[in-house]
């Protein structure tokens, strides 16, 4: 196939990469419609001491379709132990649950805290071998809407003294700062965030094509979203550019590509080389959801 030949290849802009999530989100509610009050959002909790300095704290995104992800969960080495992150746990599933949301998922790795979440009624739906590299790392969800027993920890000795509060952006960042420490501890980080995000135009500058992708800090590729606009569809024009983008993170020292995706594309990631390495059932409501990977 010669279209590269055919069309250009060029670095997709933030405004571009905005416009691609629209269209992937439009026609994504055409084939599951969003549950009702859902708005995707993203929420903070924080945990101060008596200084008001952020001890600990969660960040949750709210997706469409009922979904709520616990993006980031942080407690400051000299806290933990003592019940602060069953607190902040508590409070992700009390908001999400607030935001209709009826899956709460996460991901964690063997140098966090499975075992944790576990406790709380968290279950492992994908395992990750050697992501990151020399590592395991699992996907855990929990159903919000089934009768899970609470999970009170055996020292919960913070509950006594804290107390979970709103948080803000800068506290996100706060948040953010001390977990990126922790995990850099255990997995340094080889080089900076690569974004390999790009568009295919053609002759007369029309977008054809996109695909929003990066390599990350330990050497993780990830295709966050992929377009062909629909006249060019059945072409094989999504395939080429993904292993244009496949052959660009190889050359960024990127070892596997993943990505996650629904059931009503998942028969073009499956084409193009990637296996579930785990699903989410029942979401959407009716669907199927994948984690996907491909080693290159």
């Amino acid at each position: 196939m010669k279209t590269n030949m055919k069309y250009e290849i060029k670095p997709l802009t933030e405004e571009e990469e905005a416009l691609i999530e629209e269209k992937i989100n439009v026609y994504a509610d055409s084939m599951a419609p969003s549950e009702p009050l859902t708005e995707e959002e993203q929420l903070v909790f924080k945990v101060e001491d008596e200084d008001k300095n952020v001890i600990g704290g969660c960040v949750v995104n709210i997706h469409a379709w009922g979904r709520a992800v616990l993006a980031q969960l942080w407690v400051d080495g000299q806290y933990r132990h003592h019940g602060l992150g069953s607190m902040l746990i508590r409070a992700a599933e009390n908001a999400a649950r607030e935001k209709n949301c009826y899956y709460l998922c996460l991901g964690t790795a063997d140098y966090m805290a499975r075992p944790l979440y576990e406790k709380h009624g968290f279950r492992v739906f994908t395992i990750n071998k050697d992501i990151p590299m020399g590592h395991v790392s699992w996907s855990l969800s929990k159903r919000l809407d089934k009768g899970v027993p609470d999970y009170i920890p055996t020292n919960n000795t913070a509950a006594e003294k804290y107390q979970v509060k709103a948080g803000t952006v800068e506290d996100a960042k706060i948040i953010s700062k001390g977990l990126g420490e922790f995990c850099e501890k255990v997995v340094p980080d080889k080089h900076e965030y690569i974004t390999l995000s790009k568009k295919l135009v053609d002759a007369d500058g029309g977008l054809v094509a996109a695909v929003i992708s990066g390599v990350n800090e330990t050497d993780e590729c990830s295709i966050d979203g992929i377009w062909v606009e629909e006249r060019y569809r059945r072409q094989g024009i999504g395939s080429w550019l993904m292993g244009e983008i496949e052959r660009e993170a190889k050359e960024n020292g990127a070892y596997v590509i993943t990505s996650y995706c629904c059931d009503w594309v998942s028969a073009f990631f499956f084409q193009n080389g990637f296996t579930p390495r785990g699903e989410l059932e029942n979401y959407p409501r009716g669907h199927t959801a994948y984690e996907l990977e491909k080693r290159i």
